[in-house]
Formats: C-alpha cells, sequence, structure tokens
C-alpha cells in the first residue's frame, strides 16, 4: 500500500511539472464556494457584508445595540509579498491584553469565524487579528503553501504596524493553519503558540497512524520517498519556536490523528513544552462544543501564563487590564 500511494503522488507530480507547491494548491485547500461574505466600501471605510440572511440579520442587529465599551471589529485588506490582496477582521478589545493572530482552519474563511471570534474576544479580554488565505473569503490570489506563509507575514506586519508588541501576541493555529503560525514562530518571537488539531506535516495526514504496510515505519511510505518535498514541515518547525506551546486535540480525531499532537510535543523544546489539552471522545470539528468550560480554562490558563512571562522578560507590557468573562460563545469550528 506504501508503494501504491507513493506512486499516487509520483504521478501527481509528473502531471504537475514536478511542482509540490501545485500538488498541495490543488489537495491541500478548499475554500468555501461560494464566500460568506465580501467586503465593501462604506463611507471611506470597509465593512463586512454576509451572504447568507441569518447572518446578516445577526450583523445588523450586533451592530445597533452595540453598547459603550464593546469589542470594535475593523476591517482591512493588506498587500501580500506574492501579490495577494488579503482580507482582514481585526476583533479589538478596549483593554486588551494579548493579541491573538488566528489562522483558521481549512473549509472555512473568517467571514463563518465572525461571531465566535467576537466572542472569544469578549469573554477572554484580548483582541483576535483573523486572516483569509489567499483565495479564501474576499482574499485575492490562489491557495497554496508558498502563499499562506506570505499571507500571515502580511498580517504579522499589520499588528506590528498598529503598535502591537511581541511580549502580548499569540499565535493561534487551526489544522492547516498550524503550518503557517509554526512558520512564523520559528521566525518572529511572540509570546506563546497555540496549535488545535494540528498535523505533522502534509504527507503524514495521509498515512495511517499505527502499524499496516503503509504505517510510518515502512520504507516505500510517501514521506520517505518524498522526505525532501514534504509541504508544512511542522515536525522540523517546531523545534525552532522559543515561547511557550499548547497543543489541544480530540481522541477521535479521524481526520487529523491524536498522533500528530504527540509527535509535535515530543519534540517542542523542553523548556517551552505544556500539557496538552486533550478531550476525550472529540473529534476534527468540535473540540470547542464538546467541553466549553475545559477549552476556555486550558486556553486562559495559557494565555495568562504567556502574558505574564512576555511582561516578565520586559519586552513591553500589554495593551490593558483584564476583561470580566462573558458567556461562553459558539464555536463554528467545522469543516477544517
Amino acid at each position: 500500500m506504501g508503494c501504491v500511494m507513493s506512486t499516487a503522488i509520483g504521478c501527481l507530480l509528473c502531471n504537475n511539472r514536478c511542482s509540490i507547491d501545485r500538488v498541495v494548491s490543488q489537495f491541500a485547500f478548499f475554500p468555501p464556494s461560494p464566500a460568506s461574505y465580501t467586503m465593501e466600501a462604506h463611507e471611506g471605510k470597509l465593512r463586512i457584508r454576509f451572504c447568507d440572511p441569518e447572518m446578516a440579520a445577526a450583523h445588523e442587529n450586533l451592530q445597533r445595540n452595540a453598547a459603550g465599551g464593546a469589542v470594535r471589529v475593523d476591517c482591512a485588506r493588506v498587500e501580500t509579498s506574492r501579490g495577494s490582496s488579503v482580507a482582514l477582521l481585526h476583533f479589538v478589545h478596549p483593554a486588551a491584553r494579548a493579541t491573538l493572530l488566528w489562522s483558521h482552519g481549512n473549509a472555512m474563511d473568517i467571514g463563518e469565524m465572525y461571531f465566535f471570534l467576537l466572542g472569544l474576544a469578549a469573554q477572554m479580554g484580548v483582541s483576535v487579528l483573523a486572516y483569509d488565505y489567499s483565495g479564501y473569503g474576499a482574499s485575492s490570489g490562489a491557495p497554496s503553501e508558498a502563499n499562506c506563509y506570505a499571507d500571515i507575514q502580511a498580517a504579522h506586519d499589520y499588528l506590528r504596524s498598529r503598535g502591537v508588541d511581541s511580549s502580548s501576541l499569540l499565535l493561534y493555529g487551526q489544522s492547516v493553519g498550524s503550518a503557517p503560525s509554526l512558520w512564523l514562530a520559528a521566525r518572529c518571537a511572540v509570546a506563546g503558540v497555540v496549535l488545535h488539531t494540528p498535523l505533522m506535516s502534509g504527507l503524514r495526514v495521509l498515512i495511517p497512524p499505527h502499524g499496516g504496510c503503509c504505517s510510518l515505519s515502512g520504507c516505500c511510505n510517501p514521506v520517505c520517498v518524498y522526505s525532501l518535498c514534504d509541504p508544512f514541515p511542522n515536525l522540523a518547525r517546531i523545534k525552532k519556536v522559543r515561547s511557550p506551546v499548547l497543543l489541544l486535540h480530540g481522541t477521535h480525531d479521524s481526520t487529523v490523528d491524536k498522533s500528530h499532537t504527540d509527535g509535535l510535543y515530543a519534540r517542542v523544546p523542553q523548556q517551552h513544552r505544556r500539557p496538552p489539552y486533550i478531550v476525550p471522545g472529540a473529534n476534527h470539528d468540535n473540540l470547542v462544543e464538546a467541553n466549553p468550560d475545559g477549552y476556555f480554562d486550558a486556553l486562559e490558563a495559557f494565555l495568562s501564563e504567556a502574558v505574564a512571562q512576555g511582561r516578565g522578560a520586559g519586552r513591553g507590557a500589554p495593551s490593558g487590564a483584564e476583561a470580566p468573562l462573558a458567556p461562553v460563545p459558539t464555536s463554528p469550528m467545522a469543516r477544517s
């Protein structure tokens, strides 16, 4: 079976001019079609418009009833080094103690994340910057591994231009979003990294985690044959991270097996390793819903430690005081 998979991947490479990036673009990214939102200019500013009538009505209701001091949502676009125009949603808490740079999962866009991230920002007293990969949502271009790295770099530059310091910046990567998050974490100083159902690498997602003729122990499996062009090499990059790392996974994840979190955890530098948050019975899409209290407790504990550590290191102070907790928001973390 391992030889069959390796041969099939070889045929795909030949049909795509031996470009692993072309193969990844076709088979690793699934942008929603149609997108859940558009961005349009209104009175000199960008604003979001939801395509689903119920989401549009909910958004209009929020706009009408927003109280003073509520989380503000800024819409923006930034140009990447590879020529894409990337859509951003910046959930700005008036007393944010930290900022999360959020890389979402596959088959969703930031419009679908809007209400969850709005509630999370209010509950945890943080700001959140979410961006869409090239070819997703209102972002231009085409999805690819190289483009997603340029996308997160542009989002990071946007935050730095607005005074967000590394001591209060955390990266949050969900599923395929773990790849750009670790790419950036290996290059930039941040306060912490949260990896939600992450993958060890692109090819390892294709291989059964335990035993069998196509397991990781087989010399003919794709990871061995194509080791030099394995996309999303998180397993190598996580060793370069120089900040605390929290991994989140469910025990019944059939999309990205929990063994991926186990493998990544073993390679986190010892001083930055934190106990992973494992949810019994949770799958790839319902990690939050399976135990909302446990999820937010784990995230709160990690966030508090990361911010305190950043302050103690003298790399700048958080941007504000901690805000009171709000009701737990509903999560749309599906199809990731």
